[in-house]
């Protein structure tokens, strides 16, 4: 699957002819490059903005709730800067723990902060977990049962602030199954765990972005929590239709940067 990547091994030379001119890297637009010698150790970075073949910038990002957030690894600073783009839609893969969550929300309320956008919307198709029993009918109206599948957000931001931002529509949870015929304008929308949409879900999504508006997909392949998924999944049709489109970026993280303990899942085998 596309991940909006190339990674190549270079020798002392050959990265003196590419900074030359001397030797070029196809790329597609909006895809990034990843230099690294025979070791591994990464060189350099560059991306193919549309126009031309540049450099990668470092960024970080800043807002009141979350202060500054700088990346914690080389693709976390790639993601760092497809975040900083204008492209309007986006995927964001990786492994659990990643960071993909994190640094989307802590953009997004930095977009939101400088009044960039009116409002961030949460999307997730509510699969409950493979082998976990459904609880059942929840209580409370439709955002309350939703928010409990988005307390991802009060982790990032505390369970406060995303009760506050809730009550005054800053945040906002939209149900997938009445998401047809609404257009999000003026919006930051952030569709979480998207592994688990088929291509028609992801289709309506996408028809659902409005004036100014962003949309991102994070997802975990490895997470798919339902076999429907599995035989024709959204985000992998999106990325490799999408893949050139200079409306479309993606990235891939591959480094556990949630905690040391969490790092233990990549030793537990069957």
């Amino acid at each position: 699957m596309y991940n909006g990547l190339k990674v190549v091994t270079v020798t002392d030379q050959e990265l003196a002819d590419f900074y030359d001119k001397k030797l070029r890297f196809d790329l597609l637009v909006n895809q990034y490059l990843i230099l690294q010698n025979s070791d591994g150790k990464i060189l350099d970075k560059y991306k193919n903005d549309g126009k031309e073949i540049v450099k990668v910038k470092y960024h970080t990002f800043d807002s009141q709730l979350l202060g500054k957030i700088k990346p914690r690894n080389e693709r976390q600073s790639l993601l760092c800067d497809l975040l900083d783009t204008k492209i309007p839609l986006l995927s964001i893969s990786g492994i659990a723990g990643s960071g993909k969550t994190f640094c989307t929300t802590a953009h997004a309320l930095q977009e939101l902060q400088r009044g960039n956008y009116e409002k961030i919307v949460i999307i997730r198709n509510n699969i409950t977990v493979a082998g976990v029993p459904d609880l059942g009918i929840l209580p409370g109206d439709a955002i309350d049962k939703q928010k409990e599948s988005c307390a991802y957000m009060g982790d990032i931001i505390s369970d406060f602030y995303f009760d506050s931002l809730l009550s005054k529509g800053t945040i906002q949870i939209a149900y997938l199954g009445t998401l047809r015929s609404r257009s999000l304008n003026n919006s930051y929308i952030l569709v979480n765990e998207a592994q688990n949409m088929d291509i028609n879900l992801v289709k309506m999504v996408v028809t659902r972005v409005g004036e100014n508006s962003r949309l991102i997909f994070d997802f975990d392949l490895s997470q798919i929590d339902k076999k429907s998924f599995e035989k024709e999944n959204g985000m992998m049709c999106l990325n490799e239709s999408l893949k050139g489109n200079s409306l479309f970026g993606a990235m891939e993280l591959d480094i556990i940067e949630r905690s040391e303990v969490a790092k233990l899942a990549n030793l537990i085998h069957s």
